[in-house]
């Protein structure tokens, strides 16, 4: 999770604590009322339905982040940028390559302006992991778009792809 994710949990304990703290210390345990413990529930209910809601948010961030399109000889992510790719290497490689060294920042890379790219291919990688021994996700042609074909490791890609 990203630094200002683990903030936002911290202030949600911290003003759990707080209020349990402010609850004692006005001396509302005292008082026999059932509310009480329902205000308490919820309060936790909405605490943990909140960091279920930033673990969720932060992957799907980092699934669109992994998302790469592929020209003939070029590649886009939104965190690089436009890619050069060697005509000899292997377009697998350099997706790997490309996913390792992703830090997920909220700084992104624009697709130039001026450019005339026409994209085939669009790698949606939903896990990638230990420098690509874990790599699922799905490859969409351009022109069939609502067939994408699935891939649960790097050699499956390598074959969908045509390497």
């Amino acid at each position: 999770m990203q630094k200002s994710n683990w903030i936002i949990v911290t202030i949600l304990v911290v003003a759990s604590v707080l209020f349990l703290w402010m609850w004692q210390a006005l001396q509302f345990s005292l008082v026999d009322n059932p509310v009480d413990i329902v205000v308490t529930v919820v309060w936790w209910l909405v605490i943990a339905a909140a960091c279920v809601a930033i673990h969720w948010a932060e992957k799907k961030r980092r699934e669109r982040i992994r998302t790469v399109f592929l020209a003939q000889g070029l590649a886009y992510n939104c965190e690089t940028g436009v890619v050069r790719l060697d005509a000899n290497a292997s377009v697998v490689d350099a997706l790997q390559k490309m996913l390792s060294s992703l830090n997920y920042g909220f700084d992104l890379a624009e697709l130039p302006s001026n450019s005339r790219v026409r994209f085939q291919r669009i790698v949606r990688t939903s896990k990638f992991a230990d420098n690509g021994n874990v790599w699922e996700g799905e490859l969409v042609e351009v022109v069939q778009p609502g067939s994408p074909k699935p891939f649960s490791s790097r050699s499956e890609l390598a074959h969908l792809m045509g390497e």
